[in-house]
Order: structure tokens, then sequence, then C-alpha cells
């Protein structure tokens, strides 16, 4: 199980990464699809925590909290896929943003300060959208069908704690950036 800080999509960017996916998928040749990230797995991994959540989330909760309270909102604008990793891997990529920026460095300071490791500064916000079959590739053709759903935007507007789940992700604890009317709902009420 992985446990992380990330940013899980609202419902109208989930639809725009589910497009983006099908224009993709629609335009690749049968043989060479990739194995597509489903739904609920779309996220962005802000800060990774490591394999095993802490025993006591209390002091995370607070950093995290206090964090998402020094954040408004960020506007996020997926501008392209690119694929990683010998072609392995296809995502969808934000354009470059100086309040992502200071969020990743914010979060990376808070969690430090919780005893996690430091880990070098989070360069390439993206979403996972797919994998190659194994030992199969992504082919470029996915980068011209990638240009007919791009640009899309989304809004940052919480933060939470996740962990890997069968099929998707567990979200114990969330906080919204900067939206004090989000601030009393439940995280359970979250989409999983």
């Amino acid at each position: 199980m992985s446990v992380f800080v990330a940013w899980m999509p609202d419902e109208d960017a989930l639809d725009a990464l589910r497009a983006l996916c099908d224009a993709v998928d629609g335009a690749l040749a049968p043989g060479l699809r990739p194995k597509w990230r489903k739904r609920e797995q779309f996220h962005m991994t802000l800060r990774y925590l490591g394999e095993d959540a802490p025993a006591d989330l209390a002091p995370l909760s607070a950093a995290l909290a206090a964090v998402a309270a020094r954040h408004a909102r960020i506007a996020l604008a997926f501008d392209r896929t690119e694929r990683w990793k010998r072609d392995e891997l296809l995502v969808a990529r934000t354009a470059p943003s100086a309040p992502l920026d200071a969020l990743f460095a914010d979060i990376e300071r808070a969690v430090c300060a919780c005893g996690f490791g430091a880990q070098p500064p989070q360069k390439t916000p993206h979403i996972t959208l797919a994998y190659a079959p194994r030992g199969g590739r992504i082919a470029a053709e996915a980068d011209a069908a990638a240009r007919a759903a791009l640009p899309f935007a989304a809004t940052l507007g919480r933060i939470a704690v996740a962990s890997t789940v069968r099929g998707g992700y567990d979200m114990p604890a969330w906080w919204p950036l900067d939206d004090r009317a989000d601030a009393a709902v439940d995280g359970a009420a979250l989409p999983r």
C-alpha cells in the first residue's frame, strides 16, 4: 500500500481526463492500446510518503491543514501528454505554475517537519493516464491524438492523504485550499 499527499480531480476534471484517454485510445491500432487507468485511479501525487500510513496521522493532518489554509485554489492547465520510461507510460502534464510550485514546496516543508525524509522537488506535475502492455510501448500516434482533446483546465481545490486500495484510493483525511465553505465537509463524502 502506497501512502501519499494528492490532488484527487473533481468530476469535471475526471470527465476531461476520460475524454483525453478516449481520444487517444480511438486513434491507436488495436494491438497498440495501452492499459488505461480507471476513472477512480486518476490523481496527481503531490508528495509520496511511504508504503505504510503513519501510526498517528494527527501531526501530519495538522501540518497539511495549515498548508491548505495558506494556499488559494490553483488553476491547472493540462496542455500536453508525454510518453515516459521509454514510451511505457503516458501522462497528462500541466503547464508551468508558480502557485503549484509553491504548494509542492510548502507540502515538502510540512511533511519533513513531521519526520518524513526530504525528497527532491516535484518537477513534473502530472496524472498518469496509461501503461503500455508488458514489454510494449505506447505508440507515437498517442501524441497527435491527444492534441485533439487538449488543452483542458482544472482546479486544484483540496489536498488529501491517500493510500492505495484495490481498484482505487482511500482518503482518510483531506483539506480544502482557501475555501472556508468546504471546511465542514466530511472526507467520507468524497468519491472513492
